[in-house]
């Protein structure tokens, strides 16, 4: 007689969770049936503690109005499992604008101020202070699409908001604000000082305790997130040498750790299409076409360029940026990219999204991660990646 797997006591699916070692493998479970989604109540705190293999590509949800239940899922697209796609439930970032770091999202929706942390997977939520701080906020309430690409990055200070750690933090950058918090905070604390021009990208770097931040033209600040005194302020620390490197125009950057005493901060290019020409038909207003690395050393400050990233990969988009070791899914030496503009998709009938791929550092070629039948309309949400969770497994629930 063929076993019903559905019917499997939740004695027996404990066991089976028990057993599972990475992120990738509690994905495949959940998509069984109906039965084991619904265990993952009892193993929530299990769940987040399982690192990932490799990073996960999580897409817009659905721009289709036939079926508003498919608005209450997200297709996942495993890169460790030769880009296989997963489709799992996730109601609570329906219509949510979203951004990621370390595995979470941190979404803000149509319910002015509000923003809460959602793991994906075990769709815990932790409930964050308003951002009434935010003075973009108040630029035009009326204003949806303002109010939704305000929110443009969130690092943790540590990778797990659920653990006890007093250095966890959550920072964020909201226009030309930069604020943190902790879970249970009353209040957002702003991050006081200038700087010159948009703010592109923040990162925490592990060694340093530090957050760092590249704003336009390359100029790099540092900020103490942890001072007691309440008046965290930024930095100047370094401001890119674009001339020395060729570089006059620097129209989007992004900045992770690079090791135990560095940065690297990215560089990308795009083609900007006219609505005449075939390409503007095929992919949108706008192609990303190069991208480039420079090293940034905090002990002596000089610049570097970096030709190779060697064995590692780095990823970029509405996400932290961040780099791992390739292997499996993840090829070396190259860059996987997201969409990450929003203005010039107000004018497309269909939204964006599309101008997601991986570069390669070694000869310039780009290359799809999932293929048509699979696009992500961008609408409030775009296509992101989610971050390896870096903790220890444990085995007992």
């Amino acid at each position: 007689m063929t076993p019903n797997w559905s019917d499997l006591l939740p004695e027996i699916l404990n066991k089976i969770t028990q057993n599972l070692n990475f992120y990738e493998d509690f994905i495949n479970f959940l998509c069984v049936c109906t039965s084991w989604n619904s265990s993952i109540t009892t193993t929530k705190t299990f769940i987040h503690t399982l690192p990932s293999q490799f990073p996960t590509l999580m897409l817009a949800e659905s721009n289709t109005n036939e079926d508003d239940n498919d608005q209450n899922y997200r297709n996942f697209i495993l890169l460790s499992n030769h880009n296989t796609v997963r489709k799992l439930q996730l109601p609570e970032a329906h219509r949510q604008k979203c951004v990621s770091t370390h595995g979470w999202l941190l979404t803000t929706g149509e319910q002015e101020f509000c923003a809460k942390l959602l793991h994906p997977i075990s769709r815990t939520q932790i409930e964050l202070p308003q951002l009434y701080m935010f003075e973009e906020l108040h630029f035009d309430q009326d204003e949806w699409m303002y109010y939704c690409s305000s929110m443009r990055k969130v690092v943790f200070t540590s990778s797990n908001p659920l653990l006890i750690d007093p250095l966890f933090r959550v920072v964020i950058i909201w226009g030309r604000t930069i604020g943190f918090c902790r879970p249970g905070d009353a209040s957002w604390t702003r991050i006081n000082g200038s700087s010159e021009g948009q703010l592109f990208d923040i990162t925490y770097h592990n060694m340093r305790k530090r957050v760092y931040v590249v704003a336009a033209m390359g100029s790099i600040y540092e900020c103490d997130v942890f001072n007691d005194s309440n008046s965290s302020s930024l930095s100047h620390v370094s401001k890119f040498p674009g001339q020395v490197f060729g570089c006059s125009s620097l129209p989007w950057l992004y900045l992770l750790e690079w090791g135990y005493n560095s940065l690297l901060m990215v560089t990308r290019d795009r083609y900007y299409f006219k609505k005449h020409d075939d390409e503007y038909k095929r992919y949108g207003s706008y192609r990303t076409y190069k991208f480039q690395c420079f090293e940034f050393c905090l002990d002596d400050g000089k610049w570097t360029k970096v030709m190779s990233l060697g064995d590692k990969a780095v990823f970029l988009g509405f996400n932290s940026s961040f780099s791992i070791n390739s292997g499996g899914g993840v090829r070396p030496d190259c860059i996987y990219f997201t969409d990450d503009l929003y203005d010039p998709f107000r004018d497309l009938p269909d939204d964006g999204g599309g101008d997601v791929g991986v570069y390669s550092m070694a000869d310039g070629s780009i290359e799809a991660i999932f293929k048509s039948n699979c696009e992500s309309i961008f609408r409030c949400s775009p296509p992101l990646w989610l971050e390896s969770n870096t903790l220890p497994t444990l085995k007992k629930m």
